[in-house]
């Protein structure tokens, strides 16, 4: 009997070694409820078998039977409070997970509206990636149909200059520069300003060296601005200038430039033609000097 309650109080003693709960987790916690509980129901049985309504009574000629029965009541009572002790601690750290939970839940519903918003964004951007590509496949399109209707027009235009060139040499061909440079200049003393058209053009095209292709390049424009068609006339015009700048018609092409500019309602080109045609040919006759401030004034050229 004696060694058995001495084997009692030394696993009691181990049970009641204070813990920090800092240091200890739920299964330690829970191992160490266990033992208590244990030890509990071990000495809660030895005072029931020997002492709680037993038979057997405490040996008043040995005073050392009382002691031990107090040591063994103040070992269940340090029992209880460590059970309580172990028992608190659980509940903090049950409450300390449950605050957890909460915020992982707080978290969770957070992280799930931030992934819904961000699920949209990366759609509306995929939708407007494949409408993206959607027009530059249309573009794409666009610009290969425009190249190949170009290429369709410059054959087109380059079959009908070579059919244009060759009526030009079936119809003008036989004469020379001077014979075909005179019908042409009579068609425009006629008022025959289609007719001088056609010729002044067969002109440039068979002979664009000659000596009188500059004044040809002039009578050309005339016969387009004798007949209003100023876009055309202001063409030849400019042509004339570019190209026969030592001819003797030279200076009429700046000067008809800028009245053809000003035909077009286009002042600003038109004074830069007079402006220029000033420095070009300061040394003009009296009459086209006249001619020209005449203009200037008119537009009020700065």
């Amino acid at each position: 009997m004696k060694k058995n309650f001495f084997v009692f109080l030394f696993m009691g003693t181990l049970f009641i070694t204070p813990v920090k709960a800092a240091t200890i987790n739920i299964g330690d916690l829970a191992d160490r409820l266990d033992h208590i509980e244990e030890a509990l129901k071990g000495v809660q049985k030895k005072l029931s078998n020997n002492y709680v309504g037993s038979t057997k009574q405490p040996d008043k000629d040995n005073p050392d039977s009382g002691d031990k029965l107090d040591a063994m009541l103040m070992q269940l009572q340090e029992t209880e409070q460590s059970l309580r002790q172990v028992t608190g601690e659980l509940e903090t750290i049950k409450f300390a997970q449950d605050g957890m939970q909460e915020k992982l839940d707080r978290i969770n519903a957070d992280m799930s509206v931030r992934f819904t918003e961000m699920e949209k964004k990366l759609q509306a951007a995929q939708e407007k990636i494949k409408n993206l590509e959607d027009e530059k496949a249309m573009a794409e399109k666009a610009k290969k149909e425009a190249e190949k209707k170009k290429k369709e027009q410059q054959a087109a235009d380059e079959k009908n200059a070579r059919q244009k060139e060759q009526q030009i040499k079936d119809k003008y061909g036989k004469k020379t520069p001077k014979e075909l440079y005179d019908d042409a200049f009579a068609s425009i003393k006629k008022q025959q300003y289609k007719t001088a058209q056609a010729q002044f053009e067969a002109f440039l095209a068979l002979y664009p060296k000659d000596a009188l292709a500059g004044n040809a390049q002039y009578w050309l424009g005339e016969s387009f601005f004798a007949r209003s068609m100023f876009s055309q006339a202001a063409v030849a015009f400019a042509e004339g200038f570019k190209n026969y700048r030592d001819s003797q018609k030279a200076p009429d092409n700046l000067f008809k430039l800028g009245v053809t500019m000003a035909k077009l309602k286009k002042k600003e080109e038109a004074c830069i033609a007079f402006k220029n045609f000033t420095k070009e040919y300061p040394k003009v006759s009296d009459s086209m000097k006249k001619r020209l401030d005449k203009e200037v004034q008119k537009l009020s050229c700065p």
